[in-house]
């Protein structure tokens, strides 16, 4: 295997999350769309804290991307991130916070609050966030390291970054320079709204640029504008090489070249499913990172996100490495 600094180099919107329990009326009274992502100011954001004032919340250095290299770095990986924080407090912890796990990170603050995404989880564990981009809108292209792609062995960008042209700008930038110098590209499609929103632009630099993409299969079905699953995935694959399509309590459904396998999930009681997407990519880019086969990749993925579903928040807090061999052996993420 050729020598690299890098697994994964991966380019994102730093935010620092902060997860609240809620009822399906609670989202329902604050006309919120279920399962997923709106942008809103920090003055929205505001109100909405005031009005769930007393709950218990969890607070973590996020952002999906960042998920995704904490996740690779837990499976032994060796990850770069670039994402924008502000010149304040949270900035100084969530630099902290990818330290202690190993992340590099190295990217000049901005002036202005960190930003920001509250993650409301319903009973049945989904979640649905209202996130102020703050300083992570000011990412741009300069602020990627582009000699650290080309020593990384995959780019990964999250398509939250096309919620702004800088950030969109970013990605693409990134996306050129891992092509120049042949290294694969990787792209999530992140969230339905974002699809709705900025499909246009994640399919021209999909058929572009991308080599693996990750996706669920709503996501999935938006993009290409299809409902059936397999028909979804087969029009998805046909401009990529390698798509991983998860599925729920199904498992997930991994597109090689024309060729379908399913990789099925873990039974789990599911408590918060912020990340798991994140983190099923961080076993997918980790596994092929180390040449591992696309399906034992999504393996490494599938136990990831079975685990990360029973709590609440985002981050992987286990090291994974020494469970990889159980877990391609069909380890149950809880020992069960």
């Amino acid at each position: 295997m050729e020598t690299k600094l890098y697994d994964v180099y991966g380019v994102g919107n730093a935010l620092v999350d902060t997860a609240i329990k809620v009822t399906d009326a609670e989202l329902a009274e604050r006309n919120l769309r279920k399962g997923v992502m709106g942008l809103v100011s920090t003055e929205q954001q505001d109100v909405l804290m005031r009005s769930l004032n007393g709950r218990p919340t969890a607070a973590a250095a996020g952002g999906s991307a960042a998920n995704t290299m904490v996740g690779i770095a837990q499976f032994g990986g060796k990850a770069f991130y670039t994402g924008k924080v502000g010149n304040d407090t949270m900035g100084s912890l969530y630099r902290l916070s990818m330290s202690e796990v190993g992340v590099e990170f190295d990217v000049e603050a901005a002036p202005g609050p960190t930003g920001t995404c509250i993650v409301l989880v319903t009973p049945d564990g989904e979640r649905t966030m209202q996130t102020s981009l703050g300083s992570s809108n000011a990412l741009q292209p300069s602020d990627l390291h582009l000699g650290r792609i080309a020593q990384s062995r995959l780019l990964y960008a999250e398509g939250y970054l096309w919620s702004s042209p800088t950030g969109a700008a970013t990605a693409e930038l990134a996306m050129q320079t891992a092509r120049e110098v042949g290294v694969p590209v990787a792209l999530s499609l992140s969230d339905p709204a974002m699809v709705e929103f900025c499909g246009d632009a994640l399919r021209r630099v999909t058929q572009a640029y991308v080599d693996i993409l990750l996706c669920n299969e709503h996501e999935a079905a938006t993009f290409c504008g299809k409902t059936d699953r397999d028909t979804v995935l087969k029009t998805v694959g046909e401009g990529v090489p390698l798509v991983f399509m998860t599925c729920g309590g199904d498992g997930s459904l991994v597109w090689d070249r024309g060729n379908v396998q399913q990789v099925g999930g873990h039974k789990v009681t599911v408590v918060d499913t912020t990340g798991a997407g994140d983190v099923y990519a961080s076993g997918v880019l980790y596994g092929l990172s180390q040449r591992m086969s696309p399906v034992d990749s999504a393996k490494l993925g599938s136990y990831a996100s079975g685990y990360i579903v029973t709590r609440m928040g985002p981050r992987i807090e286990i090291h994974l490495a020494e469970k990889i061999p159980a877990i391609l052996r069909g380890a149950h993420p809880l020992g069960g």
